[in-house]
């Protein structure tokens, strides 16, 4: 191929190059739009499913109580009906008295029914409109990657689009206890015992709602298993302190409980960082003054010059005259302990006991 050729090749290709990235440019910010009013609308329908189910729930109760009642009441009017002055008058308040159960029954299903046919309309977009952002997403990283920043927010929301389908909270808590593993060790036991705290009353919540909405799928069970026995272990390894969560016969308002955790949570971390400042201030105020009373002695100290010292003592002379070398030769490695093979079999030992739960 000639050189014209070659330059005319990537003429092309570049402008095809800047074709592509406008168009999915263009393609991302429509699907970023599709994705955020799918997420209203998923976040409406969840919410109004979290309102609806509580009611229907406790209208058929009420529903069955109140039939089970006029049984009753059916089967004592039996037994005295020849006390009645009008056996009309029982009757119609008898039919009418089951019209009302069925209606009230009906009602509570049908408004049940209907919240669930819009939460699964709402998650099927928004699982439709998540995959496609994505998507879009990854192909404008390659192309432009300088644009990425303008769709952070549509990132963020990403995270929280989990949640609204069945067992996404639940494996959201699982990356984030999985992400704070490793730097658990390192905190201070105040934030350890407010964190798992945290984590175990967020980790109750979700576990009694999936137990209530009736989500609690074999493989939600799983990943709640693996998530409590992490938590387990964390708290077992590092004791911070007793968290009554970890009982399961312990039960309480759980939104409540997680709140509270994540008061004590705030007040930890602030009550760290405080710590850190004096820490500080105490660290530099100690220097200034170990600095200022150094040169102050620096300063009170005769001085006395090394010419005249020479001239006073010739022995000082001929001893800086000689050599300075030591009769025999410095080992650098001779102040090191030696390792003992009993400690280090006892710490293999100690690590395979303790081994990471995952």
């Amino acid at each position: 191929m000639s050189t014209s050729l070659e330059r005319l090749a990537e003429l092309v290709r570049q402008a095809e190059s800047k074709t592509r990235a406008r168009k999915i440019e263009a393609e991302t910010r429509q699907a970023a739009e599709q994705f955020r009013a799918a997420e209203e609308r998923s976040r409406l329908a969840l919410n109004r499913m979290r309102e609806v189910r509580p009611a229907s729930v406790r209208a058929m109760e009420k529903a069955e109580a109140d039939e089970q009642l006029l049984k009753d009441l059916v089967r004592k009017l039996a037994q005295f009906k020849s006390s009645l002055s009008s056996d009309a008058d029982a009757e119609d308040l008898i039919a009418n008295s089951r019209a009302e159960i069925d209606r009230a029954r009906h009602q509570a299903k049908v408004d049940l029914e209907e919240a669930g046919r819009e939460l699964d309309d709402a998650r099927r977009e928004l699982r439709g409109a998540v995959d496609q952002y994505r998507q879009l997403r990854r192909e404008l990283e390659r192309l432009q990657p300088n644009l990425v920043e303008q769709f952070a927010e549509e990132d963020r929301l990403l995270w929280d689009a989990e949640g609204h389908f069945p067992g996404g909270q639940l494996q959201l808590l699982g990356h984030e206890v999985e992400a704070g593993f490793h730097a658990y060790a390192s905190l201070p036991k105040l934030e350890q015992y407010a964190r798992l705290k945290v984590w175990i009353g967020r980790f109750r919540h979700l576990q009694a709602n999936h137990e209530r909405d009736g989500e609690l799928t074999e493989e939600l069970q799983a990943l709640g298993h693996r998530i409590f026995h992490q938590l387990k272990w964390l708290s077992r390894q590092y004791e911070p302190g007793y968290i009554e969560a970890f009982r399961q016969d312990f039960s309480t308002d759980w939104a409540a409980y997680v709140a509270e955790a994540q008061e004590q949570l705030v007040h930890a971390i602030e009550a760290q960082r405080r710590q850190r400042e004096a820490d500080s201030g105490a660290d530099v105020e100690t220097n200034s003054n170990v600095d200022h009373n150094h040169n102050h002695a620096r300063a009170s100290r005769p001085v006395v010059h090394r010419q005249r010292l020479h001239g006073l003592n010739p022995r000082l002379r001929a001893a800086e005259s000689r050599p300075r070398f030591p009769s025999t030769p410095l080992n650098n490695h001779d102040d090191e302990p030696e390792e003992s093979p009993e400690r280090d079999e006892d710490s293999a030992e100690s690590a395979a006991d303790d081994s990471d739960p995952r």
